[in-house]
This record gives structure tokens, sequence and C-alpha cells, in this order.
């Protein structure tokens, strides 16, 4: 096998294309922030809801609308990774989302009597962390912003009463998570990728 030296403009010229490829992936993928977006606040503020009106047995029913976003992302990554070209800065931010995921349906599912009034402060924390990695692998400012307010909305979570807990995530989940992925969406179609 035949190694070959690239000259350091090849090695920036190939990097380039590669965080392009990834780019394109996630603002065409603004779709999948827009949902979650959604899933997110009307869970959230669905518990926050019944909450309110004393549903304490019943208050995480809406958060069953989860592992239905995550059955619908994987049937909608795994048609587009059939169609599209496969790099490796897509890949870890695809790993890392998928960790972070079964990460916080564990803690949301298993873990919430433990983490109590902790645990939608310890969910946004790792939300924020996908966000962050995902902006910062495709240079996106919008996202390493987003995961940003997301994760300083996390730290105040920890002193707002748990009542209010879920209401801050949604209204966290609108404006870093569905906001951004209409903007993401929009950029795609202004640049002609319809």
């Amino acid at each position: 096998m035949k190694t070959e030296k690239l000259s350091a403009e090849k090695s920036l010229e190939l990097i380039t294309e590669v965080i392009a490829q990834a780019r394109k992936k996630f603002e065409e993928n603004g779709f999948i922030f827009m949902l979650w977006g959604v899933l997110i606040a009307i869970a959230a503020i669905g518990q926050f809801v019944l909450l309110k009106n004393e549903y304490y047995a019943t208050n995480w029913y809406p958060y069953l609308l989860m592992p239905i976003g995550v059955l619908y992302s994987f049937n909608y990554f795994s048609k587009k990774e059939r169609k599209s070209k496969h790099n490796q800065i897509s890949a870890i931010v695809s790993y890392a989302w998928v960790f972070l995921s079964i990460n916080m349906l564990a803690l949301g599912f298993l873990f919430g009597r433990i983490l109590r009034e902790n645990l939608i402060p310890v969910i946004l924390i790792l939300l924020a962390v996908g966000t962050i990695i995902s902006g910062v692998s495709v240079r996106s400012r919008l996202l390493l912003f987003s995961g940003i307010l997301i994760n300083l909305s996390a730290f105040a979570g920890f002193y707002i009463p748990i009542l209010y807990q879920p209401l801050l995530m949604g209204i966290v989940a609108i404006i870093a998570v569905f906001i951004p992925g209409i903007i993401l969406m929009v950029q795609y179609k202004k640049k002609g990728n319809v």
C-alpha cells in the first residue's frame, strides 16, 4: 500500500471539505433540531401543566413522546445514511448524540426518583453538551451559543423550584433547540439546497 504525503494546502483543503460536508448534513438536519425542540417543549410543558393541576402520579406521561422521537430519529437518520456520504466528523457527532440520548432516557425513566429536583438540570447539561459538540464540529456559532444558553439554563435550574423546572426546560427547548433548527433549515434552503 502506497501512502502519499499531503502538502499543507492539500491537508487544509481536505479538512475544510470534511467540515463543509458535516455542516451541510447538520444544516439539512435542521429538521431534527426542530422536531426535538417541539417534542421536548410539549413534554416539559405538559408535565408542568400536570404538576400545576396536582396530577403527581401521572406527571411524567408526556415524556413517553421521547422514545417515539428516538425511534423516528433513528429511522430518519438510517434513511439519510444510505443516501449520503459519511465522514468522520458527522460520525463523531452522531455517536455523541446516540450516547447522550441513551443517557438522557436512562436518567429520566430509570433514575428520576433518585435525582428528583436535579433531574431536569442534569438532562439539560447533557443536551447542552450535544449541542455544543454539534456546534463546534461544524463551526456553527448558532449551535455553539445555543448549547451555552442551554448549559446556563441548566445551572439556573438547580435554583428553581422543581414545579417550575419543566417549564424552564420547555422554554429552553423552544429558544435554544427549535428556533435554531428553523434557522439552520432556512440557511440550508437559502443556499439552494432544497
